[in-house]
């Protein structure tokens, strides 16, 4: 069984992902790659046997490149539409 997470934030020892559902988790910023970044998208595979289960967790770095650049495309596209100025309510 393999998920997706991607780090939202790390403070104070405390990591909240969001899985590929949308649901925010926090657990022990430990538990993570030591590497890991806010941002990184993180592969989590999990193997299950009768009396435990084993979690190998990854930095996917293409994943993490791939939403980075989506991200910034997005961001330019809204400023091709954004006059400036003061907001009026």
């Amino acid at each position: 069984m393999n998920r997706t997470w991607t780090v939202d934030s790390i403070e104070e020892g405390i990591a909240a992902v969001e899985d590929e559902s949308g649901v925010l988790l926090h657990l022990p910023a430990w538990l993570l790659p030591d590497e890991v970044r806010e941002g990184d998208i993180v592969t989590v595979e999990r193997t299950a046997g009768a009396a435990s289960s084993t979690l190998l967790l990854s930095i996917d770095r293409a994943a993490t490149d791939a939403a980075l650049r989506a991200s910034r495309e997005q961001l330019a596209r809204l400023k091709q539409h954004d006059p400036g100025g003061d907001i009026q309510l």
